[in-house]
């Protein structure tokens, strides 16, 4: 953890301490986080990357990604669902100067959160969605069914991608304005308090400023940010499973007949899976670091303005993701499931919760299917082909 991120940790620790009290209650009784983005917002933690002219703390990828991991040790849910608000805010920071880049940064400084509303479940095929712009007799209207809408039930502004003459675009809406409807319908087995449900969009009215063209052959590192998110709040999944580990074994009292030692924390077997446990945490946490590193350093590269500069840059940013997402991700959920190797059955009540560790990362694990990702990489590795920057899913 370089200087930096360590002051903003510490700057932070008291809110992520106070949000992350009432984690286990919430994952029990299914409580949405809503005092806790709040608590988040009052902060500042929303505004941490924007530039301090604007109210922020400078942060850089570094420094986000280990405050994010460290959110996610108290509450991943917290750290998942703000993952679009801080995508839009870096990809606005890196956008060119304008009235529009503007305003859109002027809305976070005020304390807006965005929010996401890109992928569908229905018959859209690969590269395709249903949800569209159309235009009648009032003008232009958007319509469109989305899912995996994560964070937006926390949002005031959501970016919605839909399709209109023919080109995919992305529309900036208030997440309360009319024909909008939000709905808390994830029933996924972790990551429950994320929001990631459906978003509903029924002749919500638009202007033709609320649409963004997307800027297909401009380089950029948007991919390798949005996965590194979820791979900093499973290296704080990490970290929790170590601090669980821990505070289980010193304070049990019972113990196995056939145990060698008297307490659970002098026993040597035991002291081993602790010690397996804070070796998991510490890859997941190195490699965390080092992807974290390569989008420093593509940020610098797209910041200059030379896209020769920027391409090399973004394409290794790229390649530190995706090799950290399969060391991270088999690390913490290896460590999740040695959790249960510290004691007996009493691990297993519902009131410590945690089987949240395993249910938790296994989710954010499912979002990009490992096996995909180790055969792009060894091919890249044996051909260079170069790995996707951004990838979709849909029918095929």
């Amino acid at each position: 953890m370089s200087v930096g991120s360590a002051a903003l940790v510490r700057e932070f620790d008291a809110v992520f301490d106070a949000v992350g009290q009432e984690a286990v209650a919430r994952e029990r009784e299914r409580r949405l986080p809503h005092a806790e983005v709040e608590a988040l917002r009052d902060a500042g933690f929303t505004r941490v990357t924007l530039p301090v002219e604007l109210g922020g703390r400078g942060a850089g990828p570094s420094q986000l990604f280990e405050l994010l991991a460290e959110l996610a040790r108290r509450d991943p849910n917290l750290a998942q669902l703000l993952r679009s608000h801080f995508a839009f805010v870096d990809r606005t920071l890196l956008s060119p100067p304008g009235a529009r880049r503007e305003r859109l940064l002027a809305r976070v400084a005020a304390g807006a959160i965005h929010g996401n509303a890109t992928f569908e479940r229905g018959p859209a095929s690969v590269g395709h969605v249903a949800t569209a712009v159309t235009r009648d007799a009032r003008g232009l209207r958007l319509d469109g069914r989305k899912f995996y809408s994560t964070g937006t039930l926390f949002a005031d502004t959501v970016g919605v991608l839909a399709e209109y003459e023919g080109e995919q675009v992305s529309v900036m809406l208030d997440t309360t304005a009319s024909g909008v409807e939000r709905v808390d319908d994830w029933r996924g087995f972790g990551q429950r308090l994320t929001g990631s449900g459906t978003t509903i969009f029924r002749d919500v009215r638009i202007e033709e400023d609320d649409i963004i063209a997307r800027e297909q052959g401009r380089v950029s590192h948007a991919g390798a940010f949005v996965q590194l998110v979820l791979l900093a709040a499973a290296a704080g999944i990490g970290r929790a499973v170590l601090d669980d580990a821990s505070t289980y074994v010193r304070t049990r009292t019972r113990g196995f007949s056939h145990g060698m030692a008297r307490r659970a924390q002098d026993d040597p077997l035991v002291q081993e899976v602790v010690g397996d446990i804070a070796a998991s945490s510490f890859a997941a946490d190195a490699a965390l670091a080092a992807a974290s590193a390569a989008l420093d350093a593509s940020t610098e590269a797209v910041l200059s303005g030379d896209d020769e500069q920027a391409r090399p840059a973004v394409a290794a940013a790229d390649r530190a993701v995706t090799a950290a997402q399969l060391v991270i991700l088999p690390a913490v959920l290896e460590a999740a499931n040695r959790l249960f190797e510290v004691g007996g059955a009493s691990a297993l009540d519902a009131d410590r919760a945690l089987d949240r560790h395993w249910r938790n990362a296994r989710t954010l694990a499912s979002h990009n299917p490992l096996r995909f990702k180790a055969r792009a990489l060894g091919e890249h590795e044996l051909t260079g082909t170069p790995l996707a920057s951004w990838w979709t899913v849909g029918e095929t």
